[in-house]
């Protein structure tokens, strides 16, 4: 594309601003869209190929087309509340419809993988589809991140790069990594590739309901930007007249958008909903543009109210990180004050899902104690059980370490090296050297 003030032309990597300041975006020849055909094809975020970038080759885990529900809350609010659960995607949030773009898009120009800074969620979501495009991930994420996501990124064999305290350490650090070691970067805040993949959710609430109003967590804005975005084409190919107003959300400990638009005074202190907690968001212009040009507003939500959200959301039957929890407070707010009244359909949108902020998937994947000291043993040399048992050095049995070495061998952590008469060698896998890396 080319910068619409200096003519500059972008063609790999996408920024949000051009370097003489003028911001980006990507447009589509909108007089060709044909929104009859969209019906035609399976739900998803390929559905809407029109208004998505050419790609060679899609790199897709059939992400997007995930299901809106009614809310039970509706009936008690007197207001038609849907909730659009992200947490359907395939690894647990909607950063799966930009990794498909992203990864899809980037694969010519990633030769050596691709990296992405994140808090959690777009860490995961690349990881998983650079597995699929047989590409390296590099993840770069703060010091403090969930541990499901974590646990996501080592399943997927991401090489995890700790830095810094929130993510927007993470972003300037990428960046450099990116640079020196010629890796792919999706980070949103650089490369704004795969916001079109994010707002194709616009699309499916337009095709499913034509909402009035949607709630949307906000930490560093591209998702609520995404789907301005996307709202904003389906009115460039005339298939709506006004766009929903749109609802950022962000809690009392962080607030930066929320302060911009409320006129509040900003906090950036952590938060327990870590994928909230982006102290200075590149992304801030675009998202207030965004409230703004919708006639939406912002809503502060206290850290003390996150764990009730999470409960309403569970009554519902939807399990969601706390992160998106907020959305539930944010809805009772906007009700109290009459924003939102009797005949407006609601959305709430659903990040991802609780499963990703827990202790989910430990058994399988989170290897401590003397697993993890005969994987650290073995990262030195090769050994058979005896040497290992030696070295281990603390009262164990000897059967207990054939045991230990079985089921690493089963986690596909170690394998047999070489044998030297009746003893048997072992080292480790890929996988095995790095999961020790990554711990």
């Amino acid at each position: 594309m080319k910068c619409p003030r200096c003519g500059r032309e972008y063609k790999e990597i996408i920024p949000p601003f051009c370097i003489c300041g003028q911001e980006l975006e990507i447009t589509y020849e909108y007089s060709n869209v044909d929104v009859k055909k969209w019906r035609r094809r399976i739900p998803g975020v390929w559905r809407y190929r029109e208004l998505l970038p050419k790609v060679k080759k899609i790199i897709s885990l059939r992400e997007g087309g995930t299901p809106l529900i009614k809310a039970r809350i509706s009936e008690k609010l007197g207001v038609e509340v849907y909730i659009k659960d992200e947490t359907r995607n395939p690894t647990g949030s909607f950063r799966d419809r930009l990794a498909t773009v992203a990864i899809s898009y980037g694969l010519p120009y990633a030769s050596n993988g691709f990296i992405v800074a994140s808090d959690g969620n777009a860490a995961a979501s690349v990881a998983a589809y650079s597995a699929r495009a047989g590409k390296e991930a590099f993840v770069v994420v703060p010091r403090k991140v969930d541990k499901g996501k974590l646990i996501q990124m080592i399943a997927f064999g991401a090489r995890i790069l700790r830095y810094g305290e929130s993510v927007d350490d993470a972003i300037y650090y990428a960046r450099e990594v990116a640079k020196l070691n010629g890796l792919y970067n999706v980070t949103p805040e650089d490369n704004i590739i795969g916001l079109e993949g994010q707002k194709t959710i616009a699309f499916e609430l337009w095709e499913e309901i034509e909402p009035t109003h949607i709630i949307v967590p906000t930490g560093s804005g591209s998702y609520l930007y995404s789907i301005y975005k996307g709202f904003k084409e389906l009115v460039e190919i005339g298939a709506i007249e006004d766009i929903p107003r749109l609802i950022a959300v962000q809690v009392d400990r962080c607030n930066p958008i929320a302060a911009e638009i409320l006129g509040i005074t900003k906090e950036c202190r952590e938060t327990k909903a870590l994928g909230l907690f982006v102290k200075n968001p590149l992304m801030k212009s675009k998202a207030v543009r965004a409230i703004r040009d919708s006639n939406g507003t912002a809503v502060v939500v206290e850290e003390s109210e996150i764990d009730s959200g999470e409960k309403l959301l569970a009554n519902e039957g939807i399990f969601a990180e706390l992160s998106s929890a907020v959305v539930m407070p944010a809805l009772l707010k906007l009700v109290e004050s009459g924003i939102i009244e009797r005949g407006d359909k609601v959305v709430l949108v659903v990040t991802g899902s609780g499963l990703k902020t827990g202790e989910g998937g430990r058994e399988k994947f989170s290897i401590g104690g003397t697993k993890l000291e005969i994987l650290k043993i073995l990262r030195e040399k090769e050994m058979y059980a005896y040497e290992i048992w030696k070295a281990l050095g603390k009262p164990l049995k000897y059967q207990a370490v054939h045991q230990h070495i079985k089921e690493l061998i089963e986690l596909g952590l170690i394998e047999e090296a070489y044998r030297v008469g009746k003893r048997i060698y072992y080292k480790l896998t890929e996988k095995g050297a790095r999961l020790v890396e990554n711990l």
